[in-house]
């Protein structure tokens, strides 16, 4: 049976077994494999079994999923290969792969640091549906905007003070 090790640290690698049925991987609980980490996605990933093959799908996470140091939208899966979820490393194995007790694999012994600045993307697009304004403010329309606010301002308190009389 095939398997995909996750090294949630390393000291604690987690098994889990691939059959037949999609897993769903992310950080919510809903998820077949949960992973609670704030680098993976709410829902992450899907791996699937398709015509005898294992194919790892991205689910749109923001965070993205790498097979081999590669950033995937959908790979076919391979014993050995090394896949990423956010910053979570882990390995494929299928039923022709050893999955005894085995050593943290070389790749996954660098270490993270924290970034110190951040740029978006070339190819990101956003998803809002009211898209930022970029627009710079005009001056006179703020300017005619707050006259007439004092002005309705002004009118409202003379007919409160007439009435009152």
């Amino acid at each position: 049976m095939a398997q995909l090790r996750i090294f949630l640290s390393a000291d604690n690698p987690v098994n889990f077994d691939l059959g037949e049925e999609r897993a769903t991987l992310g950080r919510l609980a809903h998820n077949t494999l949960q992973i609670d980490e704030v680098s993976v996605s709410g829902h992450h990933a899907d791996i699937f079994l398709q015509a005898g093959r294992y194919l790892l799908h991205d689910a749109g996470s923001t965070n993205g999923t790498f097979v081999n140091g590669r950033q995937i939208t959908d790979a076919v899966l391979h014993d050995g290969d090394e896949v990423r979820f956010g910053t979570i490393e882990g390995l494929f194995l299928n039923e022709h792969g050893s999955v005894s007790s085995e050593p943290r694999p070389d790749f996954l012994t660098t270490s993270l640091e924290v970034a110190t600045s951040s740029t978006r993307p070339q190819t990101f697009v956003s998803s809002s549906p009211s898209p930022k304004s970029v627009q710079s403010r005009d001056r006179f329309a703020t300017a005619l905007y707050s006259l007439a606010a004092f002005a309705f301002l002004s009118a409202a308190m003379a007919v409160f003070f007439i009435l009152t009389m």
